[in-house]
């Protein structure tokens, strides 16, 4: 280049520096293209070549292709059971040791029955002097005073006076009120009636007992049947709906039940036009949430009646105790008018746990401090006797229901004193001895036995893995125990996470194959989950597929142009991935693009040479190759040479 000191006198002319640069430009790219050659033909290819010479492709071939999921689990029996006695005791025999092959049903262990049948026997007298005291205490409503203490004493067989409300039997002579102070003559025909109410009374009273004790086992199973519905509403109702449909406390009759309007519930009633008229819509709220709601709310809605019922019939049995109760003063009022006399130290002829100012109100407690009713014909013997009450007649009833309860307990322990195997299999562990005392389902007084029937493995996924497990799937295992490679099904996937980092899994269990392999519980295994693949499928190399959240595509080379192609994934291992759907045996797919810019990390340049650009800006060379020897890359400006084939 001219020296800026040079007279312009003696400078080239315009056209002759113009012809000198296009000389220049000329000599540059034939220098260059040389330089690219010499580089490597792909780059070559990638400055001048056509557009078939451009890309790197693979076929789309048919090939073997596996996905796989590792992990590590623990063998266990398919079948291990340990056993324990289901009710406690004292162990009487073990007849099994470890090792040894049990069938099923065949007996482990028997507790001794002694201290069971004790139990057992202490449950029936106590059911039987509940049944006694309830018979007394009927048969002490009945009776006149100066005979009802010598009943008490004497066997239940030799008072004919007591009638069991549920027989229906009517009372006979003799000591029963009918004849008072014993008298053996004809019966009053005022105290004969009155006895007949008492017991008519008595009879009623018992049954509306059983009847109001149904109602509220009715409506406690509804309590729990409504609260277990309504726990399911809540699950899937949506987080702008907070209903609370509670059963009520006190059963309230509603001919439209519906939740309460300013907590945000949807309620029941519905308008004119089919529409709810709830706080919460139809539109608010999706079809399952509206479903549970009805479920929630029917449920709701019977306990209220169970409710109802179990109060009417508690209402029902109230009447029943004050009707008892007034019939039993009337009775006392007949015999004291049979007699000719009234109780000692009293003006009115009433039992002796009634208030006197009160002869009809009904009375749940007795006194025994109470003056004793005197009798005319002189036969007592001194001892003093109150009726019972209809309340104590309940509580007897109760009595004897705790008793009959308390019997089938101890009958029900009586039937689990021997200890069988489920299973056929062989002995793993005894941990019961002769002579032990065990508690009800011991965790630590067990005998461990092991089925025959094969082998399980348990393991854990993760959640980035879990959505591809299945039951069905194969899957091979190793373990220390043997050298052998054994082969497994999935046979089940947990849905609750059994994580304890921040990370979830899921349990996943594998049924073993049947093997003659030595197994051993608790042992360690490595297992490996094929969750997709097969033979000859159509595949094309995992590099060629290109994921973009859940859609899968593959570049196409058609007549030297790329197509973009949709493709549905099957397996993908390390290699290969296999393609459900959207290509073709012998579809040729782009791996590769030579011309796309390798950034290499470093790049020279310099300023001049204006005429090859307008700009005058730096001139970079990049792509891994540079100019030929003796180039002065000072001439370059304004342009970029790219071994990427850049423009």
């Amino acid at each position: 280049m001219p020296d800026a000191a040079t007279p312009l006198s003696s400078r080239p002319s315009l056209s002759a520096r113009r012809r000198a640069r296009r000389r220049r430009v000329v000599v540059l790219t034939a220098a260059g293209a040389v330089v690219l050659v010499a580089a490597g033909g792909g780059v070559a290819l990638a400055l001048g070549g056509s557009g078939q010479d451009r890309y790197r492709t693979a076929e789309v071939t048919r090939d073997t292709v596996t996905q796989t999921i590792h992990a590590t689990g623990t063998v266990s029996s398919a079948t291990r059971r340990d056993l324990a006695f289901s009710v406690a005791g004292t162990v009487a025999t073990v007849p099994v040791a470890v090792g040894d092959v049990v069938t099923a049903g065949q007996t482990l262990a028997t507790l001794d029955t002694a201290s069971l049948q004790d139990g057992v026997d202490t449950a029936a007298s106590a059911l039987a002097d509940a049944q006694q005291q309830l018979e007394d205490d009927l048969d002490s409503q009945t009776s006149s005073s100066s005979s009802s203490s010598s009943s008490s004493s004497s066997s239940s067989s030799s008072s004919s006076s007591t009638t069991s409300p549920s027989t229906g039997s009517t009372p006979s002579t003799g000591t029963d009120g009918t004849h008072p102070s014993g008298d053996t003559g004809s019966a009053d025909p005022a105290v004969a009636a009155a006895v007949a109410a008492v017991q008519k009374a008595q009879r009623d009273l018992l049954a509306q007992y059983q009847a109001a004790s149904a109602a509220l086992a009715t409506s406690s199973t509804s309590v729990t049947a409504a609260q277990a519905t309504c726990a399911a509403f809540l699950a899937v109702v949506s987080d702008d709906v907070d209903p609370q449909p509670t059963p009520s406390a006190t059963p309230t009759p509603s001919t439209s039940p519906s939740a309460s309007a300013d907590d945000g519930t949807t309620t029941d009633d519905t308008t004119s036009d089919g529409t709810s008229d709830g706080t919460t819509t139809a539109d608010d709220a999706s079809a399952a949430v509206q479903e549970a709601l009805a479920d929630c709310q029917a449920a709701v809605n019977g306990t209220l009646d169970a409710q109802q019922a179990t109060d009417a019939q508690q209402q029902a049995l109230l009447a029943l105790t004050t009707s008892l109760d007034d019939a039993v003063q009337a009775l006392q009022r007949a015999l004291v008018q049979s007699n000719g006399s009234t109780p000692s130290g009293s003006d009115d002829p009433t039992p002796n746990d009634q208030p006197s100012s009160s002869p009809s109100s009904p009375s749940s407690t007795s006194s025994p401090s109470a003056s004793p009713t005197d009798s005319s014909s002189g036969d007592r013997d001194g001892s003093s006797s109150t009726p019972a009450s209809a309340a104590t007649i309940l509580a007897d009833q109760a009595a004897i229901d705790l008793a009959e309860a308390d019997l089938a307990v101890a009958q029900h322990r009586l039937a689990f004193v021997t200890l069988t195997s489920p299973v056929a299999g062989t002995v793993a562990q005894v941990s019961i001895t002769p002579g032990a005392s065990v508690g009800a389902s011991s965790t630590t007084a067990v005998i461990t036995v092991l089925g025959t029937d094969g082998h399980t493995v348990a393991t854990t996924v993760p959640l980035t893995s879990i959505d591809i497990v299945e039951v069905g799937q194969t899957a091979t295992v190793t373990t220390p125990t043997t050298d052998e490679t054994l082969t497994a099904t999935v046979t089940s996937i947990g849905v609750l996470d059994q994580s304890e980092t921040s990370e979830p899994s899921y349990a996943v269990e594998l049924a073993l194959d049947a093997t003659d392999q030595p197994l051993y519980d608790g042992a360690s295994a490595q297992v490996t989950i094929t969750v997709a693949g097969g033979d000859e499928v159509l595949t094309v190399p995992t590099s060629a597929v290109h994921v973009d959240g859940t859609t899968a595509t593959v570049r196409v080379l058609e007549d030297g142009i790329p197509t973009d192609v949709t493709v549905e994934r099957g397996a993908v291992g390390a290699e290969r991935t296999e393609i459900v759907s959207g290509l073709s045996l012998g579809d040729e797919v782009v791996l590769a693009d030579t011309q796309q810019a390798i950034d290499t990390g470093s790049s020279s340049s310099s300023r001049g040479l204006s005429g090859l650009g307008d700009d005058g800006g730096d001139v970079q060379i990049q792509g891994g190759f540079g100019p030929p020897p003796g180039f002065d890359t000072s001439q370059l400006g304004g342009s970029q040479l790219s071994g990427g084939g850049g423009r």
